[in-house]
């Protein structure tokens, strides 16, 4: 750990759920193929529930609600949501209680499946976005409020400032593995949703003075002004931090292929090579499409000589979506 981020963070509430720093892998056929050195930073390890970068960001958000002495955690997202899964599972193993406030069609598979097997509370609307269970979310608030609750809010994908310091926490984390390994990076790449991850690896970036730039994949519009959306987080876990930065503008590039979700041909056969070919499977709403992105924009020489790619895990989506990707590999 960077001893400047781990003074920084030391003040705030943190609940361990990441027990180990988080492997960082070479890919060789990958590298071979692209004639670019490949590493991947393995956060879909991070051990706990089905992993993900959402670990890191819980270990801080229910840092909180416990320090606050909340007892019910609420959070948002679509029916297949690795953040909400993996945030009422953790809520209930520190005592807490959940209930998941989320969109989409009830089917019993992926981490809907889990939700359900791990008995957690689950309210699903008809609406069309994640943006537009948030005012549905306070209103649960209110609910539990008036029974004699103490609810805490937790934004889809835990992208609040709170949230964005388990990617300050994460930056840190790899700036001491590199010095171990002996390796540098020209660029670190994640997928981008919510953008807490991205704010939180451009502002830990920013703190130790990387030698990196810092790149996100666009995983397909999750939310509006997404550029300024992650550089505000940043801005705002910084002052959070009681530090006052120039965090440089997000470098975003757009892989969503049209909308989040949407599952192409194209990623579906990327998950199948990097699975074959390295043992890393790539879920296709978040990772996938990030992968693919990052091969095209590193064959335009766009990213250096090394690149670091942040696994963000959603393992579950494979199975969410798989009747859907394979219908799509064999389309001629």
């Amino acid at each position: 750990m960077h001893p400047k981020v781990g003074s920084l963070l030391s003040k705030f509430p943190r609940v361990e759920l990441v027990r180990w720093e988080t492997p960082i892998q070479y890919l060789p056929r990958v590298s071979r193929k692209l004639g670019v050195d490949v590493y991947v930073k393995r956060d879909d390890l991070t051990g706990f529930g089905i992993g993900g970068n959402k670990v890191r960001k819980l270990e801080f958000l229910l840092g909180d609600a416990v320090a606050k002495g909340c007892d019910t955690v609420i959070t948002t997202g679509a029916v297949h949501s690795n953040h909400a899964f993996v945030t009422a599972l953790a809520a209930k193993s520190l005592g807490l209680d959940a209930v998941l406030v989320l969109y989409g069609k009830e089917q019993l598979k992926g981490n809907y499946l889990l939700d359900k097997l791990m008995g957690i509370e689950t309210r699903v609307y008809d609406v069309e976005r994640t943006s537009e269970l948030w005012p549905i979310a306070q209103k649960v608030a209110e609910e539990l409020r008036n029974a004699g609750k103490k609810p805490y809010l937790i934004p889809a994908g835990g992208a609040s400032p709170v949230g964005t310091l388990g990617y300050v926490r994460a930056a840190g984390e790899i700036y001491s593995q590199i010095r171990q390994l002996g390796v540098e990076f020209d660029s670190v790449v994640d997928a981008v949703g919510s953008g807490g991850t991205l704010a939180g690896l451009l502002l830990g970036s920013t703190i130790i003075d990387a030698p990196w730039q810092v790149v996100g994949i666009d995983v397909g519009g999750f939310v509006e002004g997404l550029n300024e959306r992650v550089k505000n987080l940043a801005l705002e876990a910084a002052e959070l931090m009681g530090l006052s930065v120039d965090v440089p503008e997000s470098k975003i590039y757009d892989y969503g292929f049209g909308a989040y979700g949407k599952i192409v041909r194209e990623v579906a056969e990327l998950i199948r090579f990097v699975g074959t070919s390295e043992g890393i499977i790539l879920d296709p709403v978040y990772t996938g499409k990030a992968f693919y992105g990052l091969m095209e924009l590193a064959e335009k020489g766009e990213l250096g000589e090394s690149v670091l790619f942040i696994h963000t895990g959603g393992f579950p989506g494979v199975f969410h979506y798989g009747e859907e990707m394979l219908e799509t590999i064999k389309k001629p």
